[in-house]
């Protein structure tokens, strides 16, 4: 199988007592009983580039801290060549801005256009595009090589994994950066995942990177056990158990 050079997880601590989500939008219509959040505000966030947290979602947020997490094994590659590291995340697509909706519920035909304007922040539309969380974490780390993003909820992590194995099979890059970051900024998300028999686990917040690179053999990344877990973390549970478990 590939080599798991380095890896990162970002999840809620044994000492983080479940407890139900609800949304300030939704009320009791959408209710999950047991779930974990990460106790992180996005705008304290160690990142690099104090600007960059008006256009990222949270999801974003947790990417790029997971990843410069890894900054220091990356770097002797990119020293080779910046475009020999591939990157291949896993991410939902980002929030709509529900306290600006919310507000406009009530506005008039005549008033919408002027409310619209002064209410909706342009750069909440990127908040929206995973492909701009994965690229701003690319560009933290300078990596220029290939750039691939998966939002399938249940298989983007599987994706991501098998992409990378088969781009290292194939030797198009030297090293992959599998990552993924799954949040509940997103109650349309998190309302689809109420819906999923999570047959006792607990919904979670997390992130996690992995570095893989090639060892010759082959590794098939769906044969392993992902429901044997006591959490669950969305679009990111099949890499996040794989860091848990350090590939084995």
């Amino acid at each position: 199988m590939s080599k798991i050079l380095w890896s990162s997880t970002l999840v809620p601590g044994t000492d983080v007592i479940a407890k139900p989500y609800t949304s300030e939008y939704y009320g009791e219509s959408l209710r999950i009983p047991m779930t974990k959040s990460l106790a992180l505000e996005e705008s304290k966030a160690p990142l690099p580039d104090r600007k960059v947290y008006r256009s990222m979602s949270r999801a974003g947020v947790l990417l790029s801290l997971v990843c410069l997490d890894g900054q220091l094994v990356i770097k002797p590659f990119l020293d080779t060549s910046p475009f020999c590291v591939g990157i291949y995340a896993a991410l939902e697509n980002g929030p709509v801005d529900l306290k600006s909706t919310h507000e406009m519920i009530d506005v008039s035909q005549e008033d919408f256009a002027e409310q619209y304007k002064k209410l909706r922040n342009p750069k909440m539309f990127l908040m929206q595009l995973p492909n701009l969380a994965a690229a701003q974490m690319g560009i933290f780390l300078g990596i220029l090589g290939p750039l691939n993003v998966y939002n399938s909820s249940s298989y983007g992590s599987m994706h991501a994994l098998e992409q990378a194995e088969m781009d290292l099979h194939e030797g198009r890059v030297d090293a992959a950066l599998v990552c993924s970051a799954f949040s509940f900024e997103n109650p349309m998300i998190l309302e689809r995942i109420s819906r999923q028999p999570l047959q006792d686990r607990v919904l979670c917040e997390g992130a996690a990177a992995l570095l893989l690179t090639a060892d010759g053999t082959y590794s098939d990344w769906k044969n392993f056990d992902y429901n044997a877990t006591e959490s669950y973390y969305g679009i990111s549970h099949q890499i996040i158990t794989q860091t848990q478990n350090k590939g084995e």
